[in-house]
């Protein structure tokens, strides 16, 4: 039996991989196609977890004839290797030639891999280059691959779609199309995880806010999120996407004023003296900045519910209205009146819960012989109800 291998972050699986993976397989005439998500990597993180990335494996194989996913090596801890890979397989499965796919562009580092030459043992390769690459060096390569080390590769071509995992992300964190990328099955399941979102999977997103904010902060930023998640779709608005704008609105909470200032005159032309003197409100723009250049936010939906949850203006989508109105009704706020009449109005009319969280905010900014800003005012005039 010939089994042909296509491994890597499969971060995600998609119809590059597959148009690869069948091409080998009908040239070499293989026997199946293996899909095997890589554990922890010994060069580079991954953006989702194994078990994700496993799934999607498992999806992208189902019906398609001779392709299956494989835990192989997500399933052992610490980092995974090659060579402990096939030896592993060697062993389970005695009788199976196993077929390494790789791309082309691969072949220079091939050397490199940990006991290469035990790999070289265990396995023949495929090499797989996209259309006009250059056959004549990689030849070179080759012939001195099985020269050093007795490797049997086979250099290939494949017509297909030149698709990048990364591409991919990048995609859907900016909330575009992935449809003709990957399987029907994997872009569902990416949408319904909110996958990709940012550069971070939660737990370690949840562990840098930790690090970064106070405990009452901290609990503060789980309550927006839930809250935002839970109520938007009611509003037509994604629960993953007003999660993870709920999870980083107080981002910058905790960076000195001084810093908030510098970040937000830098690279926020529009931000005023009023709103740059204030902390209470200056963590909302910083945060925008701190979102997109430190965890890798893209969505601009995203980024402008984080801008405007303090201030709010003239201008509200749903998902800023969302973020505006869980910043000020989740549950570990204390109760205060109005509070109930805001979180009785979020459950029905996020713009209403909006207006009514606005007035509120102003009232209180009165009885203290200040004044609500004019974004603030602007809101109230755009959406207040009669």
């Amino acid at each position: 039996m010939k089994i042909g291998i296509l491994g890597g972050a499969l971060d995600p699986v998609h119809n590059g991989h597959i148009t690869v993976a069948q091409g080998v397989m009908n040239q070499l005439e293989l026997d199946g196609i293996m899909l095997l998500p890589s554990g922890e990597p010994p060069h580079k993180p991954h953006v989702s977890s194994g078990q994700d990335r496993l799934r999607m494996a498992k999806l992208a194989a189902k019906g398609r004839r001779g392709f299956f996913a494989s835990d192989e090596e997500i399933r052992r801890e610490g980092p995974t290797y090659t060579v402990d890979t096939l030896t592993r397989l060697t062993m389970e499965h005695p009788g199976t030639e196993w077929v390494y796919i790789i791309g082309a562009d691969a072949l220079n580092a091939l050397d490199s891999w940990r006991e290469f030459r035990h790999v070289a043992r265990l396995c023949r390769f495929a090499a797989v280059g996209r259309p006009g690459f250059d056959t004549a060096l990689a030849g070179m390569k080759v012939a001195s691959l099985r020269g050093c080390y007795g490797a049997q590769i086979e250099l290939m071509s494949a017509d297909g779609l030149d698709v990048s995992s990364t591409e991919i992300r990048r995609l859907v964190a900016e909330d575009r199309p992935i449809g003709a990328l990957v399987p029907r099955a994997v872009e569902k399941y990416i949408r319904d995880r909110g996958l990709y979102l940012c550069d971070y999977t939660e737990p370690e997103l949840l562990q840098k806010l930790q690090a970064t904010l106070t405990p009452h902060r901290y609990l503060h930023t789980l309550g927006v999120a839930s809250t935002a998640q839970r109520l938007a779709p009611r509003f037509n608005v994604d629960p993953y996407r007003a999660r993870l704008a709920g999870l980083l609105h107080d981002c910058a909470k905790s960076l000195p004023l001084d810093e908030m200032r510098a970040l937000v005159i830098r690279y926020i032309p529009d931000s005023d003296e009023e709103e740059l003197g204030t902390r209470a409100v200056l963590h909302a723009p910083a945060g925008m900045i701190l979102a997109e250049r430190d965890y890798g936010v893209r969505d601009r939906s995203i980024l402008s519910a984080i801008r405007k949850h303090t201030l709010g203006d003239g201008s509200m989508s749903p998902m800023d209205a969302l973020i505006y109105v869980s910043d000020f009704i989740e549950p570990g706020r204390g109760s205060f009146p109005g509070m109930d009449k805001a979180r009785k109005a979020a459950e029905k009319d996020i713009y209403r819960a909006m207006c009514i969280c606005a007035e509120l905010t102003e009232a209180h900014l009165r009885s203290q012989g200040a004044h609500a800003h004019p974004r603030t005012l602007a809101l109230l005039d755009e959406y207040a109800y009669s």
